[in-house]
């Protein structure tokens, strides 16, 4: 009885050992931390992220381009099209926001022959908090250029490419935005976000198809891969820089932060570049992150997203913080947007406007 009873108590004792040294070794297998960085959720709130645009003279004609590249081997080939497919180089203006590991990641080679209209900002990956914050710390490098282009950093450019967006924006009312997703072949139509879905009852996910257009047509849809509009934007539409590896919801934010205050989107009617799709085995912050647990502070950012297109309440006071300045436009409502847009929140539900056609002068979709 006693041997039976002092097995028992042994037994008792190894258990809770084992079961540790098989966590240990599952996390060294898939090449997790043992012990995750303590999170401080006031790190993504700091007064000093709070930056205001100066009020730089235009730099007319010249393009500002906006990249932010996370661990992109094909950034310099990005650059690199930029300016060798140019017809005014000399106008063309480059912010990185680059977020590497290895040294083959580099956007910049140091004799580059446009270096000097580039300006870099470098982050460590692990300090890297997803493509919205990036593309708020690119703002900040822009220095008058007339026009604001933001673009992802797998993309290659066609020949006269600004000439064309130029002469295509131009054409264009005051308060537009080109944008659209780019095709992954040069001599692709182009593509018209006409509808989205719903991805697990939560994110608005944009759908685009591809469609002969003769000039740019009026899309409810804001794709961040490629936008081009006039740089004022930026003291009107600020990047909002409290949303921590906001990743799905960065797209339809920006939507109804530019149709609120009175921005009509439009997509091209000419492709001006590709873009790569095809990066399933390239670094994503979201594999790269194990050292901390990311997805409960992107959590927070969705909950600040959320409560600024009025659709939650439910946030933390320090994720509160200048939630009007980098909110909604008052010359519209988001409701006139999803009746726009035919996004049904409460229901889940988006009626498409890929047969449909916006007709601007009485504010109406009407049959192609």
């Amino acid at each position: 009885m006693i041997k039976i009873n002092l097995s028992y108590k042994v037994i008792l004792v190894l258990i809770p050992i084992i079961t540790l040294i098989v966590w240990i070794l599952f996390k060294k297998i898939n090449n997790e931390p043992i012990i995750k960085e303590k999170i401080n959720l006031n790190k993504y709130t700091n007064d000093n992220l709070d930056i205001e645009y100066k009020k730089y003279p235009k730099i007319n004609d010249c393009i500002f381009v906006s990249i932010g590249s996370y661990r992109d081997d094909e950034c310099p080939l990005t650059i690199k099209s930029l300016y060798d497919n140019a017809d005014e180089p000399e106008k063309i203006f480059i912010g990185v926001c680059s977020q590497n590991k290895e040294s083959n990641e580099e956007c910049l080679d140091d004799n580059y022959k446009y270096k000097k209209q580039i300006r870099m900002k470098r982050l460590g990956y692990k300090d890297a908090l997803g493509p919205q914050y990036a593309r708020y710390l690119c703002s900040h490098l822009w220095r008058g250029e007339e026009y604001y282009l933001q673009i992802d950093s797998h993309l290659i450019f066609k020949k006269s490419w600004d000439t064309i967006i130029k002469n295509m924006y131009k054409k264009l009312p005051n308060k537009s935005v080109l944008t659209h997703y780019p095709p992954s072949k040069i001599n692709s139509d182009p593509s018209y976000t006409c509808s989205s879905h719903f991805e697990n009852n939560f994110h608005i996910i944009s759908e685009a198809k591809i469609t002969n257009l003769d000039k740019p047509i009026i899309t409810p849809y804001f794709s961040a891969g490629l936008m081009f509009v006039d740089s004022n934007f930026l003291y009107e539409i600020p990047y909002d820089p409290y949303l921590p590896y906001l990743f799905q919801g960065e797209e339809v934010l920006m939507a109804i932060r530019f149709y609120t205050n009175g921005w009509n989107l439009y997509n091209l009617s000419e492709p001006i570049a590709t873009h790569n799709y095809g990066r399933k085995d390239k670094p994503h912050f979201w594999s790269d992150h194990k050292h901390i647990d990311w997805r409960k502070i992107q959590k927070e950012s969705h909950k600040r997203y959320y409560k600024i297109i009025k659709q939650g309440k439910d946030i933390l006071h320090i994720f509160n913080k200048k939630i009007e300045k980098y909110g909604l436009g008052n010359i519209r409502t988001v409701e006139d947007f999803f009746k726009f847009s035919g996004i049904d929140f409460k229901n889940k539900k988006v009626e498409s406007r890929c047969d449909k056609k916006y007709d601007i002068k009485t504010n109406t979709w009407i049959k192609k």
